[in-house]
């Protein structure tokens, strides 16, 4: 048997009203019909006239069933009588033949409160031999009722009656009295019947009753007389008038029994087929506990066993109750979440504030489960053991991690990157982060949020290349809400190099040519060098190319030092002078110095490549280059030094300052100039902004040079004069030829983050 219907009771369960409706596709009728003769009926709404393809298991068709019956066509002959079996495709057997289908549920009392009864017919039916007949039957309620309302705007019962007022309904030789305005009497359609009001006014001792003009003495099968009573102090036996009358067509839907109604059921939403929801601390979830009622809400249990250290205040012992006020608040409260009232018809419970607000102990996953029971229709959903009414949320903690770039990573300070999220909200994480490094006993909370300054360490202000570095490691990592913390990354500051000889106190110097038989013009050649006697050189000069000293006395073409030291230093003993050259010394005249002897006094940090070409009478090929930088590994944020500075002319000074990487890229590089005359010793700084830079690489080379002039070749500023240098004590050099002078001292490296 098929059974259809498709209304919703009170819009929540759909096609109830079958009460044990079925429903198959044709083809599932072809095969559990084969071979047999019959019916396979169908049970529609006769006030509706549709039919549902709704399966009992999926409507929650209540216990009571319609009885299918089967006459001989136009007689009183039952042929066969089935109760519905809930079977899918269910064949009522006859032999072939024309037949009326009936269909009834309810049992037509004379007279009782809240019976309704239902009843459909389908007539001449025709089954042939081996085939089996579809049939639908209309049903509707078969028998009338009345109801009864009081109306109270103006005045209430209770100014005039005593409690215990009600409607008696008489019918058939009996009578139901209506108690409970919920309650309506039904009786057989057709019967006369007959209404009284019955109560006790305020003040006497005897119930008295009258009868009420309703205006109808029948009623037919599903007709509904609802009654609208108000008091009337002015009327002498029984106070009151109706105030209104109103028949209306019952439908199936609006009388099924309270008990007929199935029991309440709640389904997740957003939770797996378990009734597990798994989810990250911070992550955004949806989730619902979708009530399905049939009638209105009357009371709920719930249990809670939650992990969650917020939640201690829920007693896990306990069985908490929405029809208990504290209870309801409690859970409120604690759950974050708003319950529905006693008396209304909740679609679901939304959890969503609930998952917002679950978190991990710390890191550590949390199970936490809620059990809840729903009464509806004097109904538990409990009476479905199978039902799972347990539903259980695993939070687990977030994952996230930090990482620090080199190109963040300074001398005093470091700067964490943006985190990595992979599991859970990154922008929520985001907003409740610490960031900490560990300083080797604890781990210690960053200075400025993703930063961390340290305090300049004066003992390695004067850390030279030479000396063996510290290692100056941290491990970094946030930590979420002040008890998850992320991934540990590694943060290696750079050493906070300085520069060997850096304040130009070691020098050696040697002889590298001697004309005694000159000796009355002091021609001996020396060469200076700016590190101690058998040390290894860091920073170097351009002395080699201009103390060359090529040919004999009458082609002495360049023999002077362009850099040298001197005892007029800014702090200790010696500071460094650069000088502009020309030729050496001697008989040889202005015009007789050749270009390529017209250079800058030069202090660089590198090495100097020379070249020799032509004939010692005339060397033009002679050249020297410089391979720029030697070793280094940080990233200072300035060059500081202090000068002086006498111009021949207007002539310009010039200091460059270059940091390369491995593959001889210019990482960074700054120069600066000045024609000022400076014959006091003035502070200078080079400052270098790496936010200019295209590019970060790790810093292999570093490169400084200081000229004492920016031109060389015929605009070279130079004059021929007596010059003093200090080799084992001072020398004067008689009628050199030389130009623009520069002193430095205290060269040093900042480090200022």
């Amino acid at each position: 048997m098929r059974l259809k219907i498709m209304k919703y009771i009170q819009k929540i369960v759909a096609g109830c009203i079958g009460l044990c409706l079925f429903a198959c596709t044709e083809t599932d009728e072809l095969k559990t019909t084969a071979g047999k003769t019959g019916f396979v009926v169908s049970l529609i709404d006769g006030s509706v006239g549709v039919e549902s393809r709704k399966t009992p298991a999926e409507l929650n068709v209540p216990k009571t069933e319609f009885t299918i019956k089967v006459w001989k066509a136009g007689s009183d002959e039952l042929v066969a009588s089935a109760p519905c079996t809930g079977e899918t495709g269910q064949v009522i057997e006859v032999g072939t033949g024309v037949y009326d289908v009936t269909a009834e549920a309810g049992e037509n009392p004379l007279i009782a409160l809240d019976a309704p009864y239902y009843k459909g017919i389908t007539e001449d039916q025709r089954v042939d031999a081996d085939k089996t007949t579809n049939v639908s039957i209309a049903c509707k309620v078969a028998n009338s009722l009345v109801s009864v309302k009081y109306d109270e705007e103006n005045l209430k019962f209770s100014d005039i009656y005593q409690d215990g007022y009600y409607v008696r309904v008489v019918a058939g030789g009996d009578s139901e009295d209506i108690k409970n305005v919920e309650n309506s009497v039904y009786f057989r359609a057709g019967s006369a019947f007959e209404v009284y009001f019955c109560g006790m006014k305020i003040g006497e001792t005897e119930e008295k009753q009258v009868k009420l003009d309703v205006g109808r003495t029948t009623l037919q099968a599903g007709d509904h007389l609802i009654l609208t009573l108000s008091p009337e102090p002015d009327k002498y036996d029984l106070p009151l008038s109706i105030t209104k009358v109103e028949v209306k067509q019952e439908t199936i839907n609006a009388t099924i029994p309270m008990e007929w109604l199935p029991k309440p059921k709640v389904e997740a939403e957003g939770f797996d087929e378990n009734n597990t929801l798994t989810f990250v601390e911070t992550e955004q979830k949806q989730a619902a506990l979708n009530l399905n009622l049939s009638s209105a809400l009357q009371d709920m249990k719930f249990k809670f066993n939650f992990q969650d250290e917020q939640f201690v205040a829920l007693d896990k012992e306990k069985t908490y109750q929405l029809s208990v006020a504290e209870d309801k608040v409690a859970i409120e409260t604690a759950l974050a979440t708003t319950l529905p009232n006693v008396g209304d018809k909740p679609e679901s419970i939304d959890l969503s504030n609930l998952l917002a607000k679950i978190q991990t102990n710390a890191g550590v996953t949390t199970t936490n489960t809620i059990e809840i029971d729903v009464k509806a229709n004097n109904r538990w959903s409990s009476e479905d053991t199978e039902a799972n009414r347990t539903y259980k949320i695993v939070c687990n903690k977030p994952e996230f991690s930090v990482s620090v770039k080199p190109e963040n990573c300074w001398a005093w300070e470091f700067t964490v990157d943006e985190i990595s999220v992979t599991k859970g909200d990154a922008e929520k994480i985001k907003s409740n982060l610490v960031y900490q490094y560990y300083d080797g006993t604890n781990w210690v909370d960053c200075s400025d949020g993703m930063t961390q300054k340290f305090a300049v360490d004066e003992s390695r202000k004067n850390i030279y290349l030479e000396d063996e570095p510290k290692e100056r490691t941290y491990q970094v990592r946030a930590l979420y809400r002040g008890v998850i913390a992320s991934a540990e990354s590694t943060a290696t500051l750079e050493e906070p190099w300085q520069l060997p000889n850096g304040d130009m106190e070691e020098w050696y110097w040697s002889q590298i040519h001697e004309d005694s038989w000159l000796n009355v013009f002091d021609s001996d050649t020396y060469t200076v060098y700016p590190w101690a006697e058998n040390n290894s050189s860091f920073w170097n000069t351009n002395n080699d190319f201009t103390t060359r000293n090529r040919g004999t006395f009458s082609n002495i073409y360049n023999s002077f030092p362009a850099v040298s030291f001197i005892d007029e230093s800014h702090s200790d003993n010696w500071a460094v002078e650069l000088r502009n050259t020309g030729n050496g010394r001697g008989n040889t005249q202005p015009s007789n110095v050749l270009e390529m002897n017209k250079v800058a006094g030069e202090l660089f940090i590198g090495d100097i490549n020379i070249s020799t070409g032509g004939t010692d009478a005339i060397p033009s090929g002679d050249k020297y280059t410089i391979t720029e930088g030697r070793t280094f590994s940080a990233r200072p944020t300035a060059l500081k030094f202090w000068y002086k500075y006498i111009p021949l002319n207007s002539d310009t000074w010039r200091v460059k300052l270059k940091l390369i990487d491995n593959e001889g890229n210019t990482i960074i590089e700054k120069e600066i100039e000045s024609s000022e005359t400076q014959s006091a010793w003035k502070e200078a700084i080079v400052t270098l902004d790496y936010q200019q830079s295209s590019f970060y690489a790790k810093c292999s080379k570093i490169y400084i040079c200081f000229s004492s002039t920016i031109t060389t070749g015929d605009n070279m500023q130079y004059e021929k004069s007596n010059c003093t240098i200090w080799l084992d004590n001072e020398r004067t050099f008689e009628d050199v030829w030389h130009g623009s002078t520069l002193t430095i001292d205290d060269i040093s490296l900042v480090y200022d983050k």
